[in-house]
């Protein structure tokens, strides 16, 4: 229809319950248009379902984007609301365009926020003027930069949402929004960050149109994405659908790595082009392939081969450049009309700000330096056997585990394959490699890893400091602190103790980190992985030991690990140690004020919890079971060692 090709305006249809009026239908009519009636009422039968949102979990506003029969673009805006009977019910305005007037990210941008207000669209009857493009494209545009720097909150939605459909890309999505949200997962406001991410990652590779629901109560319409608070049965009537959980996958499969490496690559590209060259470039025609052949295209792509041919394009071009500056500096200069050296024209202004274009969510050719991702190497261990020892190398490159057998089933579950790639990959991570997208993509798969492969990883001698750092801030996280097995929190513990921390107050810190900072960092993760579990018997001799060096140390950094994880450790809970520990580190801090108290006796090994016996009914003890003078002198205990700990620090 010509009158809905209009470039510079869309037309707009209010649908509201208004009675059936005698007539088949819904009674959710067209009670303002700037079309032709007929035209909205027709409008008004296809969108069917999509104009209502019912059930006890409806009451949200929500965004839809889907086609009609012949092709147009409706973005409908819902809002919840009652007729005039006081039952509820669902206003909406619709938007009607073409691909051109109304496309993808543009409706995403007007989507995250709107743009009308309830109650106009309430009061709105009869004939409505067209909608100015003008004013969606400026709100939309204003909205699109603050929604991609927020990108990396709802990475893990990427991830599962992106393998899914790396997998199977005729499926349909659906994401569930719980009432308390995963780490790295969309709230009901930020689901269309969530759907804006997934199209700049696949753009036109997927060769379906973009539609979406941003809330529904149901996920049985038939749109590309939809965001639920709970799942009915599926009959399957509108495709294939993958229903999506916030939670990390029992088994970390390849499609998970490779979406974990393209949202790598998009938080490190986030103004490129819809759709990531290693899809829309390399693999142009891979969802049409079968999942065996576009996996094997897939591995090739996401090789190490060719990142490593990225990172040595990139080197090439920074020496070009320090040429070309080496050669700009001996250049004679010629001197302007006052006899001093001339300079560079300069402009009015020197360095402009460039505004932002929205075309750079338009079809434009992506840079050609990127870094690419790493690939499944060929290796030989598996995972679950030990690594051999990294071969020595020449100074500054990287080192690699040496070949070793053929690779076994893991006992863990996990590929070992995969767990093997990862090892490699972590060896051979060094700070400062390339332009920070390597350690993009290593924390992207760290991320869909167990617990247990990146404790394995820890306990291995072969990985740098740096990539030790990475598991650690990966295992510290904070959904996986919370929802960690407390069998894994005790192997956790023991691995962290055995190591000390990864902190060393007597021995110089590395040139490019002060030991300020690795005390800080020390304090952090004994807060972490070893205080929740401090009381338990099996951490005793260990733990001891850690914090017998820590107090009798002069070293300034062990002062301030003292500081920042037992006197006053950033949540604010003082760790739970045993009452012999607590005397040791009294001891220690009296003798190091000068002076000499009594030997005493040596800490009694602690045993392992036995049977209590029977209670003296002569002693009383507080509603905890503790007596009276055990719970005070603890007290008494505590407030000496925190005293002289503070006396200790300031002197």
């Amino acid at each position: 229809m010509n009158d809905f090709q209009d470039r510079d305006s869309v037309h707009q249809v209010v649908f509201r319950w208004d009675g059936n009026h005698g007539r088949q239908g819904t009674g959710m009519n067209a009670v303002a248009h700037s079309c032709e009636a007929g035209r909205a009422e027709e409008l008004g039968r296809e969108l069917g379902p999509l104009l209502w949102v019912s059930g006890a979990a409806a009451a949200r506003p929500s965004v839809v984007r889907t086609l009609s029969r012949d092709g147009d673009v409706l973005l409908v805006q819902r809002w919840p609301t009652t007729d005039r009977g006081g039952r509820p019910s669902t206003v909406s305005h619709v938007l009607v365009g073409d691909r051109g007037t109304l496309p993808p990210a543009r409706c995403l941008g007007l989507a995250y926020g709107g743009w009308r207000k309830q109650e106009r669209a309430e009061q709105e009857s009869g004939r409505l003027t067209k909608f100015d493009l003008t004013d969606l494209h400026d709100l939309s545009r204003g909205r699109l930069p603050g929604m991609v720097e927020r990108l990396p909150e709802i990475e893990r939605a990427l991830i599962l949402a992106g393998a899914e459909l790396l997998r199977d890309p005729r499926q349909r999505v659906s994401l569930l929004l719980e009432e308390k949200t995963p780490e790295r997962w969309p709230d009901p406001a930020m689901v269309p960050l969530a759907y804006l991410g997934l199209f700049l990652i696949f753009g036109s590779w997927l060769d379906t149109e973009w539609t979406f629901a941003t809330y529904d109560t149901v996920d049985s319409h038939p749109l590309r994405l939809m965001s639920v608070p709970h799942w009915e049965p599926d009959a399957g009537g509108s495709g294939p659908l993958a229903r999506v959980v916030g939670r990390r996958p029992a088994t970390v499969q390849f499609e998970h790595r490779a979406a974990a490496q393209l949202v790598a690559h998009l938080l490190a590209h986030p103004q490129a082009a819809p759709g990531v060259p290693q899809l829309v470039k390399e693999l142009p025609d891979g969802a049409a392939l079968n999942w065996e052949r576009r996996r094997d295209r897939l591995r090739k792509i996401l090789g190490p081969d060719r990142q490593e041919r990225g990172r040595s394009r990139e080197r090439a071009g920074e020496r070009e450049q320090e040429r070309d500056r080496a050669q700009e500096r001996d250049r004679p200069r010629e001197l302007d009309l006052a006899g001093q050296p001339a300079g560079p024209t300069i402009t009015t202004d020197p360095y402009p700000e460039a505004p932002y274009q929205e075309a750079s969510y338009a079809e434009a050719p992506y840079p050609e330096t990127y870094t690419e991702p790493y690939r499944e190497a060929p290796y030989a261990d598996p995972y679950g056997q030990p690594y051999p020892p990294p071969s020595p190398a020449p100074p500054q490159p990287p080192h690699t585990p040496a070949p070793a057998p053929a690779p076994a089933p893991s006992p863990n579950g996990h590929d070992p394959h995969d767990a093997h790639a990862l090892h490699l990959k972590l060896c051979g991570y060094r700070r400062g490699d390339g332009d920070g997208s390597r350690r993009s993509y290593l924390m992207a798969e760290l991320r869909m890893q167990s617990d247990e492969l990146l404790l394995h990883e820890l306990r291995s001698s072969d990985l740098p400091a740096e990539s030790v750092e990475l598991v650690l801030d990966e295992l510290g996280g904070p959904g996986r602190v919370e929802d960690r097995d407390p069998q894994t929190r005790h192997e956790l513990c023991a691995e962290v103790l055995r190591k000390r921390l990864y902190f060393k107050p007597e021995e110089p810190s590395p040139e490019d980190t002060s030991k300020t900072a690795l005390a800080i960092r020390a304090a952090h993760l004994f807060t972490w992985a070893v205080a929740p579990v401090a009381r338990d018997p099996r951490h005793f001799a260990q733990l001891s030991k850690v914090l017998n060096l820590m107090s009798q140390s002069t070293d300034v950094a062990a002062s301030t690990w003292l500081q920042r994880s037992i006197i006053r450790p950033d949540s604010d809970q003082i760790p739970d140690l045993p009452p012999e520990l607590w005397r040791q580190l009294l001891l220690n801090a009296l003798n190091r004020d000068g002076r000499q108290p009594a030997a005493p006796q040596p800490p009694r090994p602690v045993q392992a919890p036995t049977a209590s016996p029977p209670q003296r009914t002569d002693v009383a003890s507080d509603p905890g079971g503790i007596p009276d003078r055990l719970f005070i002198g603890s007290l008494l205990v505590l407030g000496a060692v925190l005293v002289v700990l503070v006396l200790m620090l300031i002197a």
